[in-house]
């Protein structure tokens, strides 16, 4: 090296002891005369390496850098009147960029450790419940899959597969193809046997058909409402402390809950009217994932003609459900903010006591 001219500096330089052993002795190494530190971990080309080559420290330190770019992001993606859904999630591949570099290196190892798992997930939440203009108290599992983004672990192991891959002699892009086609099978047996977001998965229980859908900009505020059942209903505000009781206020159905708003309730039926039109008969919740997810490719007719009028009236289908949300729920938050506004809502605001609900 210095035959080359070029020389160490020893106060910059740091070593890391690489072992599974959990008793030794740190080696003492000198370097020009000083002695170098031996640390649990180090920075090597933006990868934060530790003793037991497990990434834990950094998992970490990406996962802190995600959430900062999501927070700084976020300010420009209200959940109304902000970008589409494309536009959104194509600001937060930025974050993706961070929490997912240099994956190939540790994905399998890091995936062993749940810690690291519930890390990235965390990190990723917040990226997907401003893609998908959802409240907050979703769930992670529900956020992701509105957001059709993969959570971030299966993506990095995606990552370490097609980098595996790319000597075999085909393309990369099959390979990429072939490959998220995997993920998607792995996420979709955790959706199948996740306990969280029941009704989400009641709306949406296909998720490759969700991610390849045609038209990617139906999730609106209202709609991420209708399939999450987080939004302006009395049973999900009562449960967040912010009704006195579950007891609907259009009709007397004592939960109102976003089956009973969007299917039931007699005060929305001239809201509902286009859309019972348009199906023969009355909405069922079971009719909703044919209708957002729109016709299964493979059942289609090869009949080009035949092709193409099935698929209008699948979008048609899809508009009408869209403008039936928009509707209902749009009307449903303005009562909600004159209830607001109004003297019952201060009078129970002002006696209201958490003990009471416990």
């Amino acid at each position: 090296m210095q035959d080359n001219g070029l020389q160490v500096a020893p106060q910059k330089s740091e070593a890391v002891v690489l072992t599974n052993k959990w008793a030794y002795r740190d080696p003492v190494l000198t370097l020009g005369g000083q002695q170098i530190s031996v640390k649990p971990s180090m920075r090597y080309l933006g990868v934060q390496l530790d003793k037991r080559l497990n990434f834990g420290d950094h998992i970490r330190l990406v996962t802190a850098a995600a959430r900062r770019a999501v927070s700084a992001l976020g300010r420009l993606m209200p959940n109304v009147q902000g970008p589409s859904a494309c536009k959104s999630r194509l600001l937060m591949s930025v974050a993706h960029s961070k929490l997912l570099y240099a994956s190939p290196v540790w994905a399998l190892a890091a995936a062993r450790a749940a810690r690291n798992r519930v890390a990235l997930s965390q990190a990723q939440i917040s990226a997907a419940i401003r893609v998908a203009r959802c409240y907050r108290t979703v769930s992670d599992m529900a956020a992701l899959v509105l957001a059709r983004m993969p959570p971030a672990h299966l993506l990095a192991d995606e990552r370490r597969r097609i980098e595996e891959r790319k000597k075999e002699p085909t393309t990369v892009a099959v390979i990429r193809r072939q490959e998220r086609e995997a993920t998607l099978r792995e996420w979709q047996v955790i959706w199948d046997h996740t306990e969280k977001a029941a009704w989400t998965r009641r709306m949406i229980p296909d998720i490759s058909r969700w991610v390849y859908q045609p038209n990617q900009e139906a999730i609106t505020f209202h709609m991420a409402q209708a399939l999450t059942g987080h939004g302006c209903f009395q049973h999900y505000l009562w449960k967040r402390r912010r009704a006195g009781d579950p007891h609907c206020m259009h009709c007397d159905e004592p939960d109102d809950t976003v089956e009973h708003t969007l299917f039931n309730c007699p005060f929305w039926a001239e809201d509902r009217r286009e859309m019972e039109q348009c199906v023969g008969r009355p909405l069922q919740p079971n009719d909703v994932p044919d209708i957002i997810l729109g016709p299964e490719q493979e059942l289609l007719p090869d009949d080009a003609s035949r092709r193409r009028r099935i698929e209008a009236m699948a979008e048609g289908l899809r508009l009408a459900f869209g403008r039936m949300v928009e509707a209902i729920l749009g009307r449903k938050e303005d009562a909600e903010w004159k209830y607001l506004d109004s003297e019952d809502f201060a009078f129970f605001n002002s006696s209201f006591s958490p003990l009471t609900y416990l």
